[in-house]
């Protein structure tokens, strides 16, 4: 019996223009009304994640934000709460120094975006008074020692032509106690160890005492993978990756079909009461 949802947004939830749609907000309200536990399991800062709450969904659940490293339960209470260490960002930035790479940090709220081609976009949220630009190494140094600013996450971009030599530095951060994950083609994240969006479900799952075999999760992309292949019931979507396809437990319809309304609607109409075998599913 699955009793919790989680969702990835970005590819997921949200369609290729940030949106939720109609129906996969009604699939989501009538899981929650039905007694099943929502959580959003994103990268995005808690700002971005706590919008679509406000505006879209308006239910009660888990925000499993900046994969993992917060976890803010239906009460609004912090329980999870792991940012990068002062030591391991400035090694990091050293190490980046001169690569001339995109750097995101991402803080609970705000992040600031160095870019030397004076872009300030991140991935999710587009230009927004929450990026704050560096126009230097070291202006992202002074964030870092900034008492009021704790970084949960270091992003990394690069154009497509530079993405090997992107992945060839990122190779070298391996040995130090970080977690890597590819979030988008071109896009790489950077946690303190041990720290995914599994590990949040994880933690999610004693505090509910639901085991994880009676999690339904959906993803599409390098970040989700350990969520999709290790919960009982992992689902990718129609757009996933094929390293995320492959450990799934099921494929949905795209993020712009309402892939997560499509299985939703199946587990309200019985289909994982024990009636209905795993390969019965019509998507």
């Amino acid at each position: 019996m699955i009793k919790l949802i989680g969702t990835d947004l970005d590819g997921t939830l949200l369609d290729s223009y940030s949106r939720i749609s109609p129906e996969n907000v009604e699939s989501i309200r009538q899981a929650v009304a039905s007694g099943l536990v929502y959580s959003a399991c994103s990268g995005r800062t808690l700002y971005s994640v706590n919008k679509f709450f406000k505006n879209d969904l308006k239910v009660p659940g888990y925000k499993v934000v900046l994969n993992g490293a917060v976890v803010i339960n239906p009460e609004g209470d912090r329980v999870i709460n792991a940012p990068l260490s002062h030591d391991l960002i400035e090694e990091i930035l050293k190490r980046s120094e001169f690569s001339n790479f995109k750097i995101v940090l991402d803080g609970l709220d705000y992040t600031q975006v160095y870019d030397p081609t004076r872009n300030w976009t991140t991935y999710f949220e587009g230009n927004s008074r929450h990026n704050l630009h560096a126009s230097s190494i070291n202006e992202l140094r002074e964030k870092n020692d900034d008492p009021n600013f704790d970084i949960y996450k270091i992003c990394f971009s690069a154009s497509p032509d530079r993405l090997p030599e992107l992945q060839k530095k990122l190779e070298s951060f391996t040995s130090l106690p970080v977690t890597i994950s590819r979030s988008g083609n071109d896009y790489f994240e950077i946690n303190a160890q041990d720290i995914t969006k599994l590990s949040a479900l994880q933690r999610i799952s004693e505090l509910e005492s639901i085991p994880i075999s009676q999690f339904m999760c959906f993803g599409d992309y390098g970040n989700d993978y350990d969520m999709i292949r290790e919960v009982g019931y992992g689902v990718a979507m129609g757009n996933a990756i094929e390293k995320v396809k492959d450990v799934a437990w099921k494929v949905s319809k795209s993020n712009n079909e309402n892939g997560v309304a499509v299985v939703i609607k199946q587990v309200l109409d019985g289909y994982f009461d024990g009636s209905a075998g795993k390969s019965d599913l019509d998507i």
